[in-house]
């Protein structure tokens, strides 16, 4: 009996540090837009995620050293190209939107995951994937319009929606690699992100002039990279899969549903953006949508 009630409050012990990482990974995940948008007042886009995913891979390094293989690279690097279309993508747009926009615009990749993966594996959508990407649609609509009869898309806009729609191909691409050649998920994140970091050294080399290789020496600049590598992509990483592992992926995904909630008041409070009282209901509509299909059975789970 004893060792019932043992089992049993390790058991709960287990579950609330599960819960509340993967709470914490999304309050990091939605702040990583205003300190983002900060880093690059600093340097150019380009050279920002250079720095980023440089100082990340030498941390990584060390825990995955020793299960890197031939066979698992080249499995894993197509979806390394993937993401290196994401990161450009939100990157780039975030020099042009809002912080708290592109929070609420990038959240829509729940939306976009099951069409990418009907797309994919070739089935069909369910009546609950349309009826939340109509809710989705509508809530974009008074995100960024101008008021209900206009809608002004800005280049910033458009490339967070290119990155949302980039992370569902993302993740059913990864899964669907995943399922044939298992392997550490440290070790698949290492790898697409020793590819982001190549493709973003060869477009920094081809494309922006040696003279403009800006690598900052302000404290604050690296107070923000550290706090990116450590909180936004360590931690947040490594607290995703322990509570899909502790917990059920329905409990993640509601909780990684809250990311744009954090991500907005964060913009509010840190850059001090505002939101008209539209767009904040559009803003809880792309999540309500988020929710949505966080709670319905589905064949994946967060990567």
């Amino acid at each position: 009996m004893e060792q019932v009630e043992q089992n049993k409050s390790v058991f709960l012990n287990t579950s609330l540090i599960a819960t509340t990482g993967v709470l914490a990974a999304a309050v990091f995940w939605g702040t990583s837009f205003g300190v983002a948008k900060e880093s690059m007042l600093y340097t150019g886009v380009l050279m920002f995620l250079v720095i980023r995913f440089c100082c990340t891979l030498l941390v990584i390094f060390p825990f995955v050293v020793k299960k890197l293989n031939r066979q698992v690279w080249r499995q894993l690097a197509p979806t390394g190209g993937v993401l290196s279309v994401i990161y450009l993508a939100e990157s780039y747009g975030l020099k042009y939107t809002a912080a708290s926009n592109a929070a609420f615009l990038i959240s829509l990749f729940i939306i976009f995951t099951p069409a990418v993966d009907a797309l994919f594996n070739r089935h069909k959508l369910t009546v609950t994937d349309l009826f939340a990407g109509c809710i989705a649609i509508a809530g974009v609509w008074l995100l960024v319009g101008d008021s209900l009869n206009t809608v002004t898309f800005n280049i910033g806009n458009i490339l967070i929606l290119i990155a949302a729609l980039g992370r569902a191909a993302f993740v059913v691409t990864t899964k669907k690699k995943m399922n044939k050649q298992h392997c550490d998920p440290m070790v698949a994140t290492f790898i697409q992100l020793s590819v982001v970091t190549a493709v973003c050294i060869g477009l920094l080399i081809f494309t922006v002039p040696a003279d403009q290789f800006i690598i900052p020496s302000a404290p604050e600049f690296w107070l923000y990279i550290s706090y990116l590598v450590i909180f936004c992509t360590l931690f947040a990483f490594y607290f995703q899969n322990y509570g899909v592992k502790h917990t059920s992926p329905t409990q993640v995904s509601f909780l990684l549903g809250l990311e744009p909630v954090f991500g907005g008041l964060f913009a509010h409070w840190w850059l001090g953006e505002q939101f008209e009282q539209l767009q904040w209901v559009g803003a809880g509509m792309i999540v309500l949508a988020a929710m949505f299909i966080s709670f319905r059975p589905k064949k994946y789970s967060p990567i």
